[in-house]
């Protein structure tokens, strides 16, 4: 086991295994969320608990622990539940944001976040340079995966699907942060 990870742990002591899930929230408008669970359920490995983050479940999702949260957008949530979002923010390892919308969050204390913004913003870690059939997304800046890997600066083409099935280009650049972060798009070893 990976001390720096974070699971929520079952014990079936009689069978003698121990199985571990890691937790990923997602923050997104209500069309948009249906689809990124739906594609990262089918993407992830099963140990990999997809949980959306809404106005309904935010206050009962608080105390857990999530490995990566992706604030794709959806504002309202945010200014409604700051304080509650801050929270589980707070305790996350992995922060993946859409730059391209306006966000506030604040902390009390320092917070030690890996943090993988995405968008058309110049300055995010991952932008789209082309969108045609497929998607060639350019990595600005080398991120750590989940194993401790480095992803280094690149551009390389992806394509999930073979017809378009209603998603938007920033929550395509969402779902492949977070494919690279749990090593599920493979990757070239050279530097751009």
């Amino acid at each position: 086991m990976k001390n720096y990870r974070n699971f929520f742990e079952l014990v079936y002591p009689r069978e003698g295994i121990i199985l571990f899930m890691a937790f990923i929230g997602i923050i997104s408008d209500s069309k948009s969320e249906k689809i990124i669970k739906m594609i990262l359920d089918e993407k992830l490995d099963k140990s990999n608990n997809i949980i959306i983050i809404n106005s309904k479940s935010v206050e009962n999702l608080k105390n857990i622990k999530f490995e990566t949260v992706l604030i794709a957008n959806n504002n309202n949530i945010i200014k409604e539940n700051k304080e509650t979002l801050n929270k589980i923010i707070t305790n996350t390892k992995y922060l993946i944001i859409n730059a391209d919308i306006d966000l506030e969050l604040e902390f009390e204390e320092q917070v030690e976040l890996n943090v993988i913004t995405f968008g058309f913003n110049p300055k995010a870690t991952i932008t789209a340079s082309s969108v045609e059939d497929d998607i060639l997304l350019c990595i600005q800046r080398n991120i750590k995966d989940i194993e401790g890997n480095i992803i280094e600066q690149q551009e390389m083409k992806i394509r999930f699907f073979g017809e378009n099935i209603g998603i938007n280009t920033n929550n395509l650049m969402g779902i492949s942060a977070i494919m690279l972060l749990y090593g599920k798009i493979s990757q070239k070893t050279e530097k751009n």
